[in-house]
């Protein structure tokens, strides 16, 4: 009874928060902008507002979509503290898309598009990318953007002390920026490295509102007390704890946007946010912890409904050094095809989960059309165990040499989906004359430890995510499909003297052949030599199974079907799907 009344609490919270949004916002009136250098009065600890708002761009005479409304978008926690470098949490993106631009700008299919920069240009050896800045920009305040901001941003970038892989991955691969012309930005790689294309989509900041912070200062700044960028949207203020709101930039450089108003409204309980989309207070919403967030009933018709790959992944590791019994590539395939992925995920996960064949998204552009899951086949499975010379036992499980074919399967003990996967391949092991012992650990005395020298296991069940970010939040701002780290040989530890920490290939991959693949894709810049280096690559993983990949889950996502763009309907199966969200508008 308790938890029914707080519900309907939190529920008529949200009602008349959405209601204020909606009508108790002035964004026509007039502000005074801001001296250079100064930093607003307001603190994150209460009601924050922004020291400039674009003003309301005049009605076009011949308006092509309906103009003005606002959309209304759920974010599950507040945002009390703002790095555009450090995107941290699913409203910290959003945030970013609406009031930032990059050089570079990622669309539906993870690919990089022109943003600031309206092109660019690579040097014959890869190691220098020229990008011509757009003209005509502006921050916020009105002031022009040029290539000194870019070139700031990004040296200051690289100077600040490096607290996610984002920045050291700036810091590792670019070697110098200049700005040799007005808005013409070089950037000189310490070796060709296509990937850094995707990174540029970090967001240029104001050197004007910054340069006189040190560094270490920037790196502590709280960006909400300097709501500066140049994107479709600007700060129009924040209430803690409730939302976040944004007017539209009637100067920005791709065109004012149809919308007038975006709020990111914080509502933590999905049940209490279902209600809010099947009543209209809000207008979109991801649910990343349910499938179907309108338990027991179905999706209102009113409501478009999607999802995504989230950007990390479950799956068995096998260490495949030479001293440990998956090295035989066959004993690997016999267990990849001894187990049923499709149905153990099904099972598992409730629906929630989607059988994997490769570690990159299904959304991205490189994704190879023909990769399939490996075919569920006890008997071939059995058939690779013979050919490996291992034969059945008196207890049924297989022998060769006087040694039994049986391995521990570790597993962190508190993720009941994870047991249960584990469990699963265990019994498909059983069936072709292979014993796993199922170890359930402690994640952090235990797993970590396998996952670190001398790396003692053969076989670890675990959970990877991309997260460019301090807070190993998943995030696809900067997504690129280079999986060099996990498979190639040089991420392998060398042994005794090698002092290198954080290494990602922990199952010591190394294939000569997957090398020169990996090498080329990160060199090649053209995306049609990349998209071919990246099949190549995956039709060696799909035969080497390094992996037994089982599942990525899935982020429901929501759209009120009166929400469109003028590109056509919204794509709901991609995490970019505001990458334009300046030609959303609103149907009557």
């Amino acid at each position: 009874m308790i938890e029914l009344r707080r519900a309907f609490v939190v529920a008529c919270g949200l009602t008349l928060l959405v209601l204020a949004l909606l009508t108790g916002c002035d964004f026509r009136s007039p502000v005074t902008p801001m001296p250079e250098e100064q930093t607003p009065a307001a603190t994150t600890t209460g009601t924050t507002t922004a020291d400039t708002t674009p003003r309301r761009p005049e009605a076009s005479p011949t308006p092509s979509v309906p103009q003005g409304g606002a959309l209304t978008l759920r974010i599950q926690a507040d945002i009390p503290d703002l790095k555009p470098w450090d995107l941290r949490s699913r409203g910290e993106e959003y945030a970013a898309d609406l009031m930032y631009n990059g050089l570079v700008r990622l669309d539906a299919q993870l690919q990089p598009q022109p943003d600031l920069a309206e092109k660019w240009e690579i040097s014959p050896d890869g190691g220098l990318i020229t990008f011509t800045i757009r003209s005509g920009v502006t921050w916020h305040d009105e002031r022009p953007l040029t290539s000194d901001d870019v070139l700031w941003t990004l040296n200051m970038l690289r100077t600040i002390t490096p607290t996610n892989a984002l920045l050291a991955d700036l810091r590792a691969h670019i070697g110098q920026v200049r700005s040799p012309i007005t808005q013409t930005v070089v950037v000189s790689l310490t070796q060709p490295y296509a990937p850094l294309l995707s990174e540029l989509a970090v967001p240029i900041l104001p050197r004007h509102r910054l340069q006189s912070r040190t560094p270490e200062q920037i790196s502590q700044l709280n960006f909400w007390d300097v709501p500066i960028g140049s994107g479709p949207f600007a700060l129009d203020r924040r209430e803690p704890n409730q939302s976040i709101a944004f007017v539209r930039n009637a100067n920005f450089f791709r065109g004012a946007p149809n919308l007038e108003q975006v709020a990111l409204v914080v509502a933590p309980a999905a049940t209490v946010a279902a209600d809010a989309l099947s009543d209209e207070q809000l207008l979109a919403g991801e649910f990343p912890d349910a499938t179907q967030p309108f338990s027991g009933t179905a999706t209102p018709d009113s409501l478009r409904s999607g999802a995504y790959q989230e950007h990390g992944w479950y799956g068995v590791v096998f260490n495949v050094r030479p001293d440990h019994l998956f090295s035989d590539m066959r004993l690997r395939e016999a267990l990849s095809r001894a187990v049923d992925v499709e149905a153990l995920v099904a099972d598992v996960t409730q629906g929630r989960g989607e059988p994997i064949a490769t570690t990159l998204s299904k959304t991205a552009w490189a994704y190879p059309a023909d990769l399939s899951l490996p075919s569920h086949n006890v008997d071939e499975a059995r058939r690779l165990l013979d050919e490996a010379g291992w034969t059945a036992g008196p207890d049924g499980v297989r022998q060769k040499d006087g040694r039994a074919l049986s391995a521990k399967l570790w597993v962190r003990g508190d993720d009941q989906r994870r047991l249960a996967a584990a469990l699963r391949i265990a019994q498909a092991a059983e069936a072709i004359g292979m014993r796993l012992e199922v170890t359930p650990a402690n994640f952090d005395t235990v797993i970590l430890t396998k996952l670190a020298p001398p790396y003692d296991f053969d076989l670890l069940l675990g959970s990877w995510v991309n997260a460019p970010n301090s807070a190993g939040f998943a995030s696809y701002r900067f997504y690129d499909p280079d999986d060099f780290t996990l498979f190639h040989s040089s991420r392998v530890w060398r042994g005794q003297g090698d002092p290198r920490t954080g290494l990602r290939n922990v199952g010591g991959f190394s294939n000569a052949e997957y090398d020169q693949a990996a090498e080329q894709a990160r060199a090649s810049y053209d995306p049609a030599a990349r998209a071919q280096a990246i099949q190549t690559i995956q039709t060696i993983l799909a035969r080497e199974h390094p992996y037994l990949l089982l599942w990525s889950d899935r982020i429901a996502v929501l759209l009120n079907e009166r929400v469109t763009s003028e590109d056509g309907a919204i794509p709901l199966d991609t995490p970019r799907y505001l990458w334009n969200v300046e030609r959303w508008y609103l149907r009557p």
